[in-house]
C-alpha cells in the first residue's frame, strides 16, 4: 500500500515513513528518505537513536543505504544495510518511470562496542559540526548524507567528493565492516567535464536513460532544489 496518495508522478511526492513494500513506494518517498524526515519526527517521540547514511555513487550506477537503529535498552542496534546497483541487478538502470529500486540487503545486530564505535567514527568524521548551507547534492556525483536522531535531536550533513572533508570521512571503514552485503564499495572518482554536464533531455532520446535531480542543504535539512 503506497503510504500516502501522490498528486503528481515525480520524485519525493510522498512522504516516508516505514521501509517500503515495492518499487513504486520506494521511487515515490525518495527525496523524503534522503533529507530524513522520518527520524526528524521520531525525535519527538524519545526515540532511541536512529542513524542513516546514504552514499550516492553516481544514482545511476549504485547507491548505498545504511539505516542503525539502537535497541531500546542502550546495548546495541541492528544495522539494515542495501545496495542498488545495476552490477547487483541488471534492471536498476533508470528508464523513468521503470525504475525497479532493487537490489542487495542484508541486517545484522550491533553490539554496543560497535555501535559506540560507529558514533565514534561520525564524530570524527565532522558529522556533528554545522553542515555546509547552500551546498548542492548532484545525483550525477559522489557524496555521503548522512541523518539521525539522537538525543531527541535531529542533525544532518553532507560530505561531497572531491573536498578535504570527503577525504576525512572515518565511518566508511567502520560501516564496511559491518556491512553484510560483503559488496565492495565503489571508489569515488573524478568525473571529466563530459560527465558532469547537465543534460536535461527525455531517457528515451540518450543511450542508456538518463535521470538527474539536486538537492540543497537548508538550515533545517535538505530541499529540492535546481540545476545549479
Amino acid at each position: 500500500m503506497l503510504l500516502m496518495f501522490c498528486a503528481a508522478l515525480v520524485l519525493g511526492a510522498c512522504e516516508y515513513v516505514e521501509r517500503p513494500e515495492n518499487a513504486a513506494e520506494r521511487r515515490f518517498t525518495w527525496f523524503s528518505y534522503l533529507a530524513g524526515e522520518d527520524l526528524k519526527e521520531s525525535c519527538r517521540s524519545h526515540a532511541p537513536p536512529r542513524y542513516r547514511f546514504i552514499y550516492n555513487a553516481i544514482f545511476s550506477e549504485q547507491v548505498r543505504t545504511y539505516e542503525i537503529n539502537g535497541l531500546p535498552d542502550g546495548g546495541g542496534g541492528m544495522i539494515d544495510a542495501e545496495i542498488l546497483s545495476s552490477k547487483v541487478s541488471p534492471d536498476f538502470l533508470l528508464h523513468f518511470p521503470n525504475w525497479p529500486w532493487s537490489g542487495k540487503r542484508a541486517v545484522a545486530q550491533l553490539n554496543d562496542v560497535e555501535m559506540n564505535l560507529l558514533r565514534t567514527s561520525l564524530e570524527a568524521s565532522g558529522f556533528f559540526d554545522s553542515p555546509p548551507l547552500g551546498k548542492i547534492l548532484d545525483s550525477h556525483s559522489f557524496y555521503w548524507l548522512v541523518s539521525a536522531c539522537e538525543g531527541n535531536r535531529f542533525h544532518l550533513n553532507a560530505w561531497v567528493h572531491p573536498s578535504p572533508e570527503f577525504a576525512n570521512i572515518r565511518f566508511v571503514d567502520v560501516l564496511q565492516r559491518l556491512d553484510g552485503t560483503k559488496v565492495a564499495l565503489p571508489e569515488a572518482r573524478d568525473l571529466p567535464a563530459e560527465e558532469t554536464e547537465f543534460r536535461p533531455r527525455p531517457a528515451v532520446a540518450q543511450d542508456g536513460g538518463y535521470f538527474r535531480f539536486f538537492a540543497e542543504i537548508v538550515p533545517d535539512g535538505l530541499r529540492a532544489a535546481a540545476w545549479p
